[in-house]
């Protein structure tokens, strides 16, 4: 029996097991608070939550995502702009922000949401897994319908304080966000250039004259500045994988996942560089988010013929009336030895994974690593 509460200003589900107590709004299916190892001595809660969820503010005016935001969530169609051939989708999709329906039966340790989609008709069943003895998340997302070009992907999010570490697994190559009006625009404030190509996290290129490239594998970084890039996976045969790493709490966070239906990472570095409201100046949050998306541009720019898919870069799926589309999506946490800084692989071994840092340091996790291509 699936229980729920309310859990900062949202009517949540919770499940749970010895290790891990999840809980998953009904509003946008969010998932925060998450704590992994509950039942060790160090619980590690690892995901955001935004700072007005019990304010109380007049949220009418503002995008249904913003209302719940928190932790990791699904976005059909992922990103802003989602006017297309005479659809209207709401802000990262009703997925994010609309009302799930709790399926009558759970299997195992596991729990179903659904729900029907209004701007475009299809259906969408979230079921997110919990296996004993393990810190991980089996997730997945199956969607029927919705036939037509969707961008899609997931929106992990993480605050600010502690350092973090971010890395992702071997990319082809990243670019910056492109800003029709320079550094500044209605209220926020960008640091990083506008769409220039880079390498590496630890080298993009920057606004600034004197200080032209920053290293955006660490946050908080950049403060009072708002910025977004996009990193482009070489494909891998099992899996890739993103990763967040912080040192002085001895955890890191990772996710796996198939480089053919999530291609590219979009990072969002948030540190208080929004000023209007419910941002205010004061939020500070990294997002992780493994999409299939021309940034967060939205349908409309992701559908067309773009810069990105003129490269080579798939941003958008061709979705079937008769057929269904399923995101396979794990994210595990795991203790890590003193002096293990950044993630630089994560391979396939029996049972589980090998985690290894720039500094040479190594840690093993169990996960089923064949639920991604399942």
């Amino acid at each position: 029996m699936i229980k729920s509460e309310i859990i900062k200003g949202q009517k949540s589900w919770i499940l749970e097991n010895k290790n891990i107590r999840l809980c998953l709004t009904e509003k946008g299916g969010h998932m925060a608070p998450v704590v992994f190892m509950k039942d060790s001595e160090k619980p590690v809660e690892p995901f955001y939550i935004n700072p007005w969820a019990e304010e109380g503010l007049n949220m009418e005016n503002e995008p249904d995502v913003l209302v719940p935001l928190r932790g990791d969530f699904f976005c059909l169609p992922f990103g802003g702009d989602n006017s297309w051939n005479g659809e209207s989708h709401s802000v990262h999709g009703e997925v994010s922000g609309s009302v799930w329906t709790l399926a009558l039966e759970q299997v195992g340790n596991s729990i179903v949401l659904t729900m029907d989609t209004e701007a475009r008709k299809g259906n969408v069943a979230k079921k997110i897994e919990l296996k004993d003895g393990e810190n991980n998340l089996y997730i997945s997302h199956i969607v029927d319908g919705f036939a037509g070009p969707a961008s899609l992907g997931h929106h992990a999010i993480f605050p600010g304080g502690t350092k973090k570490n971010i890395s992702t697994s071997t990319i082809k190559f990243g670019y910056t966000n492109k800003y029709e009006s320079g550094s500044y625009n209605q209220g926020e404030y960008y640091s990083l250039a506008s769409r220039e190509k880079f390498e590496s996290l630890e080298k993009v290129p920057t606004v600034w004259k004197d200080d032209k490239y920053t290293d955006c594998s660490v946050f908080p970084a950049r403060e009072g500045f708002v910025d977004i890039l996009q990193v482009y996976n070489e494909p891998k045969k099992d899996f890739a994988w993103s990763a967040v790493v912080v040192p002085e709490e001895g955890y890191l966070w990772f996710s796996l996942k198939d480089s053919g239906i999530l291609p590219s990472t979009v990072l969002w570095m948030e540190n208080k560089g929004r000023h209007q409201a419910p941002w205010n100046g004061r939020n500070v949050c990294i997002g992780i988010e493994d999409v299939c998306s021309s940034f967060a541009d939205g349908l409309a720019v992701s559908a067309e013929d773009n810069f990105l898919n003129k490269k080579g870069i798939k941003t958008c799926h061709q979705l079937k009336e008769d057929s269904t589309f399923s995101v396979k999506y794990i994210q595990g946490v795991v203790r890590i030895p003193e002096g293990f800084n950044r993630v630089e692989t994560i391979i396939k071994k029996d049972n589980g994974v090998e985690i290894t840092s720039f500094s040479g340091k190594k840690v093993f996790t169990k996960v089923d690593t064949r639920f991604i291509r399942s």
